[in-house]
């Protein structure tokens, strides 16, 4: 079952016409979260980056067309869900840069957990330029993404990191990446060709409180982040993901600062979820 304007459909109830440009040139937006105890933790964070991108990128965006919470619940019954869940939003690319457009929501049980002792990354094997526009959008025109992903994978890895031309590292295919050193978070800037991640905007607020540095840098030169006490990377769905190794250089996984936030980010979402069952 799908959410769609505040109805609970079948799958294939859902007519999207031909003329749609999604169907033309792969244009469209999509949004990955998951919940928490039930509820779509960062839901209006997504929701902004959505209307974000559909208005820079020319993409019909109705804001009463997006979910709330209620519609999560919703979904959830109707699917039958009793544990937490992934959620993808998509819109579509819609008829003209003003109408046409649809947006809905699906909704799958949770991936598998990261891999145990901190995930392994490759980079070298996927080239961005620093000008890349479409980087930092969540498109739907998503083969370069998959295609080095698929690769990395069939090598052995969990992730692969993108690099412009100057050798600066930038994100990971469905990922933001993070490093540590001397109780500072460093990570790439939103200016560049990154998506503007929101567990990593989160990260940077959970820093402050936690009384750690946060710093964006204009790219990551590989020398520096080899020089790290501790890497990680932040995902809406898996939330900070302990790295073990990127090539041949390896960290504690987790170390103490992602073990910190960590601990803060369950915390924050077990909190809530007290919050709301005594209200």
């Amino acid at each position: 079952m799908i959410w769609h304007r505040g109805r609970i459909l079948a799958d294939d109830a859902l007519a999207i016409g031909i003329a749609d440009r999604t169907f033309e040139h792969g244009l469209g937006l999509f949004e990955t979260l998951r919940t928490w105890r039930g509820r779509p933790v960062l839901l209006t964070q997504h929701r902004a980056r959505m209307e974000r991108s559909a208005r820079e990128l020319g993409i019909p965006f109705r804001p009463n067309d997006f979910p709330d919470d209620a519609a999560v619940v919703a979904l959830s019954e109707a699917n039958g869900f009793t544990d937490d869940t992934l959620l993808r939003i998509t819109l579509t690319g819609g008829t003209s840069a003003s109408e046409g457009a649809e947006l809905w929501m699906r909704q799958a049980p949770l991936p598998p957990p990261p891999r145990a002792g901190g995930v392994l990354i490759d980079f070298g094997t996927w080239n961005i330029t620093r000008d890349d526009r479409l980087a930092r959008h969540k498109t739907l025109n998503y083969w370069s993404r998959r295609l080095v992903i698929q690769s990395a994978l069939e090598a052995g890895f969990d992730e692969v990191l993108s690099m412009s031309p100057d050798g600066c590292l930038w994100e990971g295919s469905r990922t933001n990446v993070f490093f540590v050193k001397a109780d500072t978070l460093f990570t790439a800037t939103t200016l560049g060709p990154i998506v503007p991640g929101v567990m990593r905007a989160h990260v940077g607020e959970l820093s402050g409180r936690l009384g750690l540095g946060f710093c964006e840098l204009n790219g990551i030169p590989w020398e520096l982040l080899s020089e790290a006490e501790e890497v990680f990377l932040t995902n809406s769905v898996r939330g900070i993901i302990p790295v073990a190794r990127i090539r041949d250089r390896a960290w504690p996984a987790p170390g103490p600062r992602t073990q910190q936030l960590q601990q803060q980010w369950l915390w924050d979402r077990l909190v809530e979820g007290e919050g709301e069952a005594t209200q």
